[in-house]
């Protein structure tokens, strides 16, 4: 068997704020390659998988490293692995698809990297058996809205040539997900972002040969085709000539019964893959929800499905067995109607009957869990492991509440207990998967360790890695502070020169009566404009910056105003001028009327432009 290669790429922040900043765009890069080198995941050799996040993805260090992955150091039995989460755009010149690193600027599309020309090059050259190329980007710039189909339309990154070029390359792979648009913003799940989630449910086992349990691309591709909404449902273009194995030994077999297997139908829409019969139980929704136990719903049968129940006391009277039955199906109805408090009582009655009652212990464990009281909830089913060893269910209950409480290494324990005695059960297998998938996400502090890739430059690679990094670090360093500053000084700019021409129009009305009247009444609806328009969009792009400034502007409008109108030397003040031009008399309450509206409507609108900018992400830190 050949050897598995990965190349993982995240990148949050750009130098230039065409491009938004991402959630998660470096979190998902390095869960994968967590979930990809953990011995409890893919079980790749760390040293042949290479993690560039943030300023270590520059131009320069991503084209060494492709280089050296595609054409040293991979061999004809080997599969690569390429993972890119960021922003693309399209050049707007010649409509080519750029994929934006940490030095790349939209209106310089020549520092972005090319994909077209690129991945032709590596993916026509390369030995590799196989080679997976997934792009999770966010379709960024106005000329890709022109070009796609939808608004989450991938094909016009690609490009139509390289599109039918790929499909002349076998076992050539690219697929491609919109993390976002101008008008979609990025969503996550379970503190990554939404395909990097689905990826990892579909290599922990959501996509595994029910026979063999390999992870095939081509079944993991189908199901994340299935699972995914339409705006971050990918689209896979390319051919392969036989099953391209991610995770677990591959096997010899021909073509057809490569294809056979990989579209064998399924259930629950998703056709190739494992039976779950039942569905979903209660405890895998506690799993994928992490912090709160979902209703425990399941029938009596259901629950005897993972362990049969076994008689709850072997000196309990007969009537303290009926009265415990009856309570219990009065739980049961109780707990269909969503009255968890009283369905909890009839437990406890139960329990003060028949302490050891199996059924009334996990559904208690069950309604505790759901309340958020874990400890509470583990405490019954310790209980029940201690009379029971065997209880599959039990187990798979423990390893949920273990996972609500962060403690993954002991969750997998407990559930890799319940599969070894119950090892056909679906339920409990997702379960084990959703767990890994928690793991990748919460131990991923740093990218995974090992030796560099084998080539002739890796210490060229490495070290070009490594100064991308220090000046990147230091440049984003600085770079905030001087944004904010800017942000500031401008928005101090624009209200001293809003505020400028108001003065300028209103002493031009009221000093100059013979002058005309519009060009005062211009004069001063420039100013305005130019208030307004500060407080609306700088607020909506650069934030609490833009916005100090404004509410000061807005008291020195209302102060002025307020003293010739409430105090006795402003009034004096008042008089004075109407007196020495009564046909200013207009202009001065056309003036004081300006100082109104100045007063409150920028301040209104920077509130307006601060919400607007945070509900739709558009705040360029």
């Amino acid at each position: 068997m050949g050897r598995r290669l990965g190349l993982l790429i995240g990148i949050n922040q750009y130098q230039d704020s065409s491009f938004r900043p991402l959630r998660y765009a470096e979190t998902d890069a390095r869960a994968i390659a967590h979930w990809l080198v953990n011995s409890r995941g893919g079980r790749w050799n760390p040293s042949d998988v290479q993690l560039l996040l943030g300023a270590q993805a520059t131009r320069q260090c991503i084209e060494q490293w492709l280089a050296q992955l595609c054409l040293q150091a991979a061999g004809p039995d080997d599969t690569l692995f390429l993972y890119f989460a960021g922003h693309a755009f399209l050049d707007e010149g010649r409509a080519e698809g750029h994929l934006a690193l940490a030095d790349t600027f939209y209106q310089q599309p020549a520092s972005g990297l090319p994909l077209a020309t690129t991945l032709l090059q590596l993916l026509g050259r390369s030995p590799a058996r196989a080679i997976v190329c997934v792009l999770d980007c966010f379709q960024t710039g106005r000329f890709w809205g022109q070009r796609r189909a939808s608004p989450f339309d991938c094909k016009p990154l690609p490009g139509p040539m390289f599109l039918a070029a790929l499909q002349q390359l076998p076992n050539r792979f690219l697929l491609c997900s919109c993390r976002g648009n101008e008008f979609a913003p990025e969503q996550g799940e379970q503190n990554v972002g939404m395909l990097a989630h689905r990826l990892l449910l579909g290599l922990c086992g959501g996509a595994a040969d029910p026979t063999s349990g390999q992870i095939i691309f081509q079944r993991l591709a189908l199901y994340l085709q299935q699972s995914l909404g339409e705006q971050q449902r990918p689209q896979l273009f390319g051919q392969g000539l036989g099953p391209v194995v991610l995770v677990g030994e591959e096997e010899t077999e021909g073509p057809a019964t490569a294809v056979a297997r990989a579209g064998a139908g399924g259930d629950n829409g998703h056709p190739g893959l494992p039976q779950r019969p039942g569905g979903p139980g209660t405890v895998l929704q506690a799993v994928h929800q992490m912090g709160q136990m979902p209703q425990p719903t399941q029938t009596p049968a259901g629950i005897a499905q993972l362990s049969p129940l076994q008689p709850s006391s072997a000196i309990a009277t007969p009537r303290a067995e009926q009265q415990a039955a009856l309570l219990l199906q009065q739980a049961r109805a109780l707990l269909q109607q969503q009255q968890l408090a009283e369905a909890l009582t009839s437990l406890e009655q139960v329990l003060q009957l028949m302490p050891t009652h199996t059924e009334a212990l996990l559904l208690k464990g069950q309604l505790l869990g759901t309340a958020g009281r874990f400890a509470e909830a583990m405490q019954a089913v310790e209980q029940v492991l201690r009379q029971e060893p065997g209880n599959a269910l039990a187990w798979s209950m423990r390893a949920a509440l273990l996972a609500n409480l962060g403690q993954f290494e002991e969750a997998l324990r407990a559930v890799e207990r319940s599969l070894s005695l119950d090892p056909h059960n679906a339920e409990t297998q997702t379960i084990r998967s959703a767990i890994l998938v928690k793991m990748a996400v919460a131990q991923t502090p740093a990218a995974p360790t090992g030796a560099p890739l084998p080539g002739p430059s890796p210490s060229t690679a490495s070290s070009s890695a490594g100064a991308a990094a220090t000046a990147g670090a230091s440049a984003e360093s600085g770079r905030g502070p001087r944004r904010r500053g800017r942000a500031l000084l401008m928005s101090l700019a624009l209200q001293v020169a809003g505020l400028g021409l108001g003065l300028l129009g209103a002493w031009l009305a009221i000093k100059h009566p013979g002058a005309p009247g519009a060009l005062s009444l211009t004069i001063e609806g420039l100013g305005l404009a130019l208030l307004c328009a500060n407080a609306l969009s700088g607020c909506y792009f650069d934030g609490i910056w833009r916005f100090l400034p404004i509410p000061l502007v807005s008291l020195l409008a209302t102060a002025l105003p307020a003293y010739l109108l409430l105090t006795q030397s402003g009034r004096t003040r008042l008089a004075a001028l109407v007196e020495a031009n009564p046909r200013g008399f207009t202009a001065i309450q056309f003036a004081l009327l300006w100082f109104g509206l100045v007063a409150i409507l920028p301040f209104l609108l920077a509130l307006v432009g601060l919400l607007s900018g945070w509900l739709r992400g558009a705040r360029r830190r």
